[in-house]
């Protein structure tokens, strides 16, 4: 796909078409290129931004989309109707179809912002042009959502067990503000309103082979059943975009596919899972778009 990245902006309607080859960096120095003061509330991480409290997320500023369907067809928003639209905008990748570009709606942002790096200015401009990593680097991340504040007390037992597990780190996203009044049901992705933050637990190691991954994969796990009493329940929800294996997963060819798939799709969607479901099995009806966590088709379709 990353042939196909092609960008076009047009700054006097707002709007801009992208294909999905397209990395975020080359599309905000595309936007910069037209104008100075549009943006496009996309990610830093890459998948959620500093202006999703502002204007709400990528999937909230998409007004069109072309897809290739599983019979070969390419489709725009009026050819492939709404159900579908609604699915591609945050129902997970490589479940629908092959997205080749999205029509994104942009929005005014201040000439002039200031930035926290991870690189002093005096870097110099050859460590951002190198693509060779520095070492073989091994990770998990998982997800949790906080729906009421968490105790000083129990922040600090926290803390402390974080410490013992070893290397298990934590980053809050604070949530809020415009996307939480978009309907959780507008999107696929309903994880606004109710939600205080998002938790990404984090690790990841140099070691290479089986026991170095025992090892800190279960230090992740153990910080994750601790927060359990902390975060959302009935699901215990999750973020799609930190793909987490250990919640459930589709065996291939599986007769079980959607009682397997309701397993990590209640938690990565809530109530929004069985209507993925329903479009899956009108546009996909024999799953040839599949992955471990992909959406998967009603039994009868199977």
């Amino acid at each position: 796909m990353f042939n196909f990245r092609s960008i076009e902006i047009d700054a006097a309607a707002k709007s801009g078409w992208v294909q999905a080859g397209a990395t975020l960096g080359e599309l905000y120095y595309r936007i910069w290129q037209k104008s100075n003061v549009l943006g496009f509330p996309a990610g830093i991480c890459p998948t959620y931004g500093n202006l999703l409290r502002k204007y709400g997320l990528s999937t909230d500023n998409v007004v069109d989309a072309q897809i290739v369907d599983v019979n070969g067809k390419l489709l725009d928003r009026a050819s492939m109707g709404e159900d579908l639209f609604w699915a591609i905008r945050g129902g997970g990748g490589a479940s629908f179809g092959v997205i080749i570009a999205y029509k994104i709606v942009l929005v005014p942002v201040p000439e002039t912002v200031t930035v926290f790096r991870g690189l002093d200015n005096e870097t110099n401009p050859a460590v951002l042009l190198s693509r060779q990593p520095e070492s073989v680097n091994f990770g998990k991340r998982k997800s949790d959502y906080v729906q009421n504040p968490i105790p000083k007390a129990s922040l600090e037992w926290i803390w402390k067990k974080m410490i013992e597990s070893g290397k298990t780190g934590f980053v809050f996203n604070p949530y809020g503000g415009a996307m939480d009044e978009v309907p959780a049901t507008e999107t696929p992705f309903p994880h606004r309103a109710g939600n205080l933050y998002k938790i990404q637990y984090s690790i990841s190691w140099k070691e290479a082979g089986v026991e170095a991954e025992k090892k800190y994969l279960g230090q992740i796990r153990r910080i994750y059943s601790y927060m359990t009493p902390f975060v959302s329940k009935n699901p215990r929800s999750a973020y799609l975009n930190y793909r987490d294996l250990d919640i459930g997963i589709v065996q291939p060819a599986s007769k079980n596919s959607f009682d397997e798939g309701k397993v990590y799709g209640g938690k990565y969607f809530n109530g929004n899972f069985e209507r993925l479901v329903k479009v899956k099995t009108a546009v996909d009806p024999h799953n040839f778009f599949w992955n471990e966590q992909s959406i998967p088709v009603l039994p009868s379709k199977a």
